[in-house]
């Protein structure tokens, strides 16, 4: 009886996490399976089942179901008794990536304005409590691993975060601002100013600026931004002459887009 309550529980909490208004239109075992994928990280390459059972408070039998059919469809391999993600989860990443304008019409945008101040750009888009990179371009000089497309940072500490909690619809905020951790008082500035400077927040000695980006509608839904250590760029300058050119090439692409 007690396994009975917990497996529904942990149905529970699945349909909750995935904001589904009924159990009639959730599929628990697709959540689940989901749920596997999303468990595997950089700090987490490699996972027995036994490691995402309790990961993910869910019964040994549940995982080991998900990871054999996950397996069984390439998405996962094993290596001994643990399991890693196989290249073939980057289909799912792909079909993002090829289909969303964002993303396709900004990584030109991201190339032009790095070569221009050779430091690094990126656009963003708000996925929880994290700011997510779906455009990158970083100067050929600089080596940077894990932290091109897909690399995520906490929304309430970046530049591109912050700009998008800012401009969040009013009736989305508070739902967004609480899995953020972030106080509104904090974002208020930085709505009426239009764009987020922040220092030393996400890596010490690194500075960034961020403005954000609207669609035709006006809409903000993604942000745009460049970062760089401290010594590279000053502060004045971060908020003179990238501040105009960052704001320039959102006046260029709200038209673009949809």
């Amino acid at each position: 009886m007690g396994r009975l309550a917990d497996a529904d529980s942990a149905a529970r909490k699945q349909r909750q996490l995935a904001g589904a208004p009924n159990a009639a239109d959730f599929s628990e075992a697709l959540a689940r399976g989901l749920a596997v994928l999303a468990a595997f990280d950089g700090e987490n390459r490699r996972l027995t089942q036994a490691d995402l059972a309790r990961k993910l408070d869910l019964s040994r039998a549940t995982v080991r179901r998900a990871v054999l059919t996950l397996e069984h469809l390439g998405y996962v391999r094993a290596e001994g008794r643990a399991y890693e993600l196989s290249p073939r989860i980057l289909r799912l990443a792909a079909g993002y990536l090829t289909s969303n304008v964002t993303g396709a019409v900004m990584q030109p945008v991201c190339d032009r304005i790095c070569a221009r101040l050779q430091e690094a750009c990126s656009v963003a888009v708000l996925d929880g409590a994290d700011a997510v990179v779906i455009a990158r371009a970083v100067p050929n000089q600089l080596i940077q691993v894990g932290s091109g497309i897909g690399f995520r940072t906490p929304a309430n500490i970046s530049s591109l975060g912050k700009v998008l909690l800012a401009h969040l619809p009013e009736q989305e905020r508070p739902g967004a601002l609480d899995a953020a951790g972030a106080r509104a008082d904090a974002l208020d500035g930085i709505e009426r100013a239009g764009y987020c400077y922040v220092a030393n927040d996400v890596e010490p000695g690194a500075h960034s600026i961020a403005v954000p980006l609207r669609r035709w509608d006006g809409r903000v839904i993604a942000a745009l931004h460049v970062g760089c250590n401290i010594e590279r760029i000053s502060p004045d300058a971060m908020h003179g002459d990238v501040l105009a050119l960052l704001r320039e090439a959102a006046d260029e692409l709200h038209a673009q887009l949809i």
